[in-house]
């Protein structure tokens, strides 16, 4: 029986297998760059945080600038907590259809190495 090989050009003519590499991809990319913000902006808010006591006479209180950079930092936290999870999400559906491309093909060259030897 011949042995059947899987070439770069039959890999890119996978649907399954190219859509399951730039799934990939993206997914690492995302992981990569939601751990690191993640990092960065828990860091921000692990800092302590001192703000003066509020005039309680004050009907209206401004918010200071230290209170407003944790807000834009917790919210920012919240998105790239949200991209993390989609890299992780992206980059196992990206393993399963790269694996289910490279399955399917693997069957079709023995399947066609079978009927070449046939004949």
């Amino acid at each position: 029986m011949a042995q059947a090989e899987l070439t770069i050009r039959a890999l890119a003519r996978s649907r399954a297998f190219v859509a399951g590499l730039l799934l990939l991809g993206v997914g690492l990319g995302d992981v990569v760059a939601g751990r690191t913000k993640l990092n960065q902006y828990q860091a921000v808010l692990a800092q302590p945080v001192v703000t003066p006591p509020r005039d309680p006479a004050t009907l209206f209180p401004k918010v200071t600038e230290a209170e407003e950079q944790r807000a834009v930092a917790r919210a920012k936290l919240g998105f790239y907590n949200v991209l993390f999870l989609a890299g992780q999400i992206l980059t196992l559906v990206g393993l399963v259809l790269l694996i289910f491309g490279l399955v399917a093909l693997r069957r079709r060259t023995v399947r066609a190495a079978e009927i070449a030897v046939s004949r």
